[in-house]
């Protein structure tokens, strides 16, 4: 291949006699020269989990023939016995790589993927590849994966492990979604947007409602509440337990403008004298401050708002259903490097 080339992909056998060597990143018969520090490395990453510095995989312009040991311009073949130094061959982003992973070269994200050019897509406005079951059919976030995921804080673009994609269109690690699951946070760290369908633990909600009935002298207060979902406010019937969408049902909700009053049912109008639920007056009452909030993001404030009844086997239970079920075509793959996803995903970057 010419120097100028920016990506080959064969089948060729490597010459007679050429080892066969790697990392636990790559199978490659070459090793670079970093430019940062004049070290020899298979791989980017060999570099970066040794050195405290990153090293910018472009800038390299010599390698290591496992072989023959000659140092060379990085190229396609060895200059002095032809050793070919992987299967497939990315010379703008100096990648070699002998194990088949259907790597290609996607000039918009501009690093190779893995997973087949003909099952993605490149997002001109999210400036990502995604599956092609998302073309017109996920919401677009600008340059949404040269961000760094919200929970690990690490690069997404560029990474090796496969991400997730939630309906808000913001991008998190896939194990770092499952994570969050787990642990039972169940909205989106950046927009508070329940990250899967919650509907199950709504319908627990109601039941929880339901049996849970509040004193008498409370069953009129009144909340203002924003829904994490809908982004709609409404006014409702104020319960400890958590604090229903008026819009969409959704618990996913906070409470705004104050406290909840009591609206008088001789004048209907708020009154607000005497006990409020949920400030300083009203001891026998627990405090409400994020009830709903929590509640749909699986913390286990919304257990402690209320002084019942939050078994924590049901949510447990509840949450590793919801997880189950949770459609992994919302998957994005990570960059390649060998981390494949048995999810359909985003392209993974291979480099």
């Amino acid at each position: 291949m010419e120097e100028g080339s920016t990506v080959s992909t064969t089948s060729t056998a490597p010459a007679e006699g050429g080892s066969y060597v790697g990392c636990c990143h790559y199978q490659r018969r070459s090793k670079f020269v970093t430019p940062c520090c004049n070290k020899v490395y298979t791989c980017r990453f060999c570099h970066d989990e040794n050195e405290n510095h990153p090293v910018n995989r472009k800038d390299v312009t010599e390698l290591v023939c496992t072989s023959c040991n000659t140092r060379q311009k990085v190229q396609a073949r060895c200059e002095k016995c032809n050793l070919i130094f992987g299967k497939y061959t990315c010379l703008e982003c100096k990648l070699f790589d002998d194990e088949d992973k259907k790597q290609y070269h996607c000039d918009g994200c501009g690093i190779c993927r893995i997973g087949g050019r003909d099952k993605f897509f490149h997002c001109e406005k999210c400036n990502m590849c995604l599956p092609i079951k998302l073309l017109n059919k996920h919401k677009c976030v600008e340059n949404v994966s040269r961000g760094n995921c919200p929970v690990c804080l690490e690069d997404i673009h560029t990474s090796r492990m496969p991400c997730h994609i939630p309906d808000c269109g913001h991008l998190l690690h896939r194990n770092c979604f499952e994570e969050l699951l787990t642990f039972g946070h169940y909205a989106c760290p950046i927009c508070q947007t329940s990250l899967l369908d919650m509907s199950r633990l709504w319908k627990y909600f109601d039941e929880e409602i339901k049996n849970t009935p509040m004193p008498e002298e409370f069953m009129n207060f009144k909340a203002e509440i924003l829904c994490k979902d809908c982004h709609k406010e409404s006014t409702v019937t104020f319960h400890v337990v958590a604090l229903k969408c008026a819009n969409c049902g959704s618990y996913n909700t906070c409470r705004i403008k104050g406290s909840p009053y009591c609206i008088d049912s001789t004048r209907g109008s708020p009154n607000n004298e005497g006990q409020t639920p949920g400030t300083s007056n009203s001891a026998s009452m627990p405090s409400t401050s994020s009830a709903a909030g929590s509640s749909a993001s699986g913390s286990s404030s919304s257990a402690s708002t209320s002084s019942a009844s939050y078994s924590p086997a049901t949510l447990s239970s509840l949450s590793a259903s919801m997880v189950a079920a949770t459609p992994e075509s919302s998957s994005r793959a990570s960059t390649s490097q060998g981390a494949k996803s048995t999810s359909p995903s985003s392209s993974s970057s291979s480099d």
